[in-house]
This record gives structure tokens, sequence and C-alpha cells, in this order.
């Protein structure tokens, strides 16, 4: 990717190697591609870090990162380690045990385009 990203994905994860893939999928599976994708480990201690790497060799190294933290912090802080390195004019969540839908950030943000005045965006069926 050489253009910033409309989109920030921050994924914090801590210990959910049995989940992790199945939520980058569901981003990589997007109608939607101008997203970064920031995994945020906060301090695991199964194999979360070696999906996070596998993911990180497959993709263009600006589509998937990873920030690692020496110790756990809880997963307010690992959101707010994502959001200090995103680069995409719009942040979204995802938690590491959840998966969204393929449309989901095409909805969000040609919303958010075409209404500038919504600072954001909330919803549980997308």
């Amino acid at each position: 990717m050489t253009s910033r990203p409309i989109v920030s994905v921050i994924l914090p994860t801590h210990n959910r190697s049995g989940l992790l893939a199945a939520a980058i999928d569901s981003v990589l599976a997007q109608t939607y591609v101008n997203f970064e994708i920031i995994i945020v480990d906060d301090a695991s201690t199964d194999d979360t870090p070696g999906i996070a790497a596998g993911y990180i060799a497959r993709q263009d190294p600006d589509k998937v990162r990873c920030v690692r933290h020496d110790v756990n912090r809880g997963p307010s802080a690992a959101r707010n380690s994502g959001i200090k390195i995103a680069r995409g004019k719009y942040i979204a969540f995802l938690d590491s045990d959840d998966a969204w839908l393929p449309e989901k950030l095409e909805k969000c943000a040609g919303f958010l385009k075409t209404h500038p005045d919504v600072d954001m965006v909330v919803s549980d069926l997308i």
C-alpha cells in the first residue's frame, strides 16, 4: 500500500491464538479495501505472536502491522497503542474474538463520507 489508508482497524488481542485468525480473515475479506490492520498483542503467552507474524509475512507490510506489549496492560491500553500508530482517517475497533461481515467497512466508511457532520458509526448488525 503506497497511499494512506482511510480506515485503521485496531485489533487488540491477548492469548487468543484460537480466534485471532478468524478476526483477521474477516477484515481481509472486506469489500472495502483501503484499510490497514494494526494487531496489538498485549503480552500473549500462547501462539498469538506467531499467528500475527504469519499474516504480516503474507501481506503487504503496510496492510498488516503488529505492536507487542512486554507486559499485559489490558484492552484499553492495547487500543491506545494501536491508535498512536494508526495512519487512517477513521479508526475501527475489532476485538480478537469477533468477526465482521464482508461489507462492514464499506457501509461504515461510505456513511461517514456522505455524512461529514457525523463523527462516529456504531452498530451491532454489521
